[in-house]
């Protein structure tokens, strides 16, 4: 039998990424035709391994240590050229990736630095660049995981000549959901001392996901004398190495003397506890400036919650029901619709996201099998 290799190793210092592959392979095992064809194979480093254990007895897992580079790309080369590899997905074209790039199936998250270059150096855009525009012109599979990417994959590199594939996810995190016990829930309000109403906002402190027209927004409620009940909960680290500016531009907002006694920092969470926090709150507001296909969104849909979203083109792609979209320039708009929404009471059932996640990944999955032709 033929085998799809699914390289986690290449996405060790982004968590986005993990998830994104895991995601893939739920969606991948709702298709009887690819796993009646395929071996689904995954390399993972010891780190993030039980990410996958959901998938221990249906794919096959390579768990990687501390091997060296040179040690690990040989690993590779023998499981790809010796293993009976068909597929390399979500191939990362650094040295090693490049040595498979004939059984690659490419994927790019988002066009962020060229949507927005200003939250870049020179440097780092010079090198997406030559990046991106090798795997455009190539002639292998590109995955992208919404229609608004492939408009940006059509605009920014209109000759491009690899054949490209719309493949949405969800956010498989039934386990999960399935360890949320009452007695959990407890706990983890007790750590993180979450006593009162709450509106929760998930996202890491990079600055396209745009957390300072939040804060801004906070700031326009506190100081009016409005949702002074409500705790603004963040999860993240408080950091963006490419713009320290603006991070002290947030903490000058968030550490004054009407704010702060409403902000919590809750710094890197683990994902059990990242969704007890969500299930808990009110509402989440998801702001960001440029999203590929957001995970947030999707594990909020999963939980059924009501989200407050920047009105931007994937998130308009990526809707349902219970997400009311916001400009995202305008702080005094947002404070408004999160005072609205604070006032309503929602109705939530995680039975029924967990269904509409399954249906949804079993529709995906269907592009994936023209991928795997």
């Amino acid at each position: 039998m033929k085998k799809i290799l699914f390289n986690g190793l290449g996405n060790r210092g982004w968590i986005g990424g993990i998830y994104y592959i895991k995601n893939i392979i739920f969606s991948c095992l709702q298709n009887e035709k690819i796993t009646s064809q395929y071996e689904l194979v995954l390399f993972i480093d010891r780190k993030h391994a039980d990410i996958f254990t959901p998938f221990a007895d249906k794919i096959t897992i390579r768990v990687f240590g501390d091997e060296g580079k040179l040690r690990l790309a040989l690993a590779q080369a023998a499981q790809v050229w010796l293993g009976g590899v068909k597929y390399c997905y979500a191939l990362e074209l650094n040295k090693t990736g490049k040595l498979f790039k004939s059984k690659g199936i490419f994927w790019i998250p988002d066009f962020q630095h060229k949507n927005l270059p200003e939250f870049f150096s020179g440097e780092e855009i010079a090198r997406k660049d030559a990046n991106f525009l090798e795997m455009a012109m190539s002639r292998r599979p590109m995955v992208l995981s919404s229609f608004d990417a492939k408009h940006d994959l059509e605009r920014f590199y209109p000759e491009h000549t690899c054949p490209v594939e719309v493949v949405h996810f969800v956010s498989y995190i039934e386990p999960e959901i399935k360890k949320i016990t009452p007695q959990l829930e407890e706990a983890v309000k007790e750590k993180f001392g979450l006593h009162r109403k709450y509106i929760y906002i998930p996202n890491q402190f990079w600055q396209h996901k745009n957390h300072i027209v939040m804060v801004q927004a906070i700031q326009l409620l506190l100081e009016s004398g409005r949702l002074t009940d409500y705790d603004f909960v963040f999860t993240g680290n408080l950091e963006d190495y490419r713009n320290p500016d603006y991070i002290r531009q947030l903490k000058s907002i968030m550490e004054s003397d009407k704010v702060k006694h409403n902000i919590k920092l809750l710094g890197f969470v683990g994902r059990e506890e990242q969704l007890c926090i969500m299930k808990r709150a009110r509402f989440i507001v998801q702001p960001s400036l440029c999203e590929g296909w957001g995970t947030v969104l999707e594990d909020a849909k999963v939980l059924d919650k009501s989200v407050l979203l920047s009105d931007i083109p994937v998130h308009r792609e990526q809707k349902n029901e219970k997400c009311v979209l916001f400009d995202p320039h305008r702080p005094e708009a947002l404070a408004d619709l999160i005072a609205e929404h604070s006032q309503k009471e929602w109705t939530e059932d995680v039975n029924r996201g967990i269904e509409r996640m399954y249906r949804e990944a079993l529709e995906y999955a269907k592009a994936l099998e023209r991928v795997f032709r």
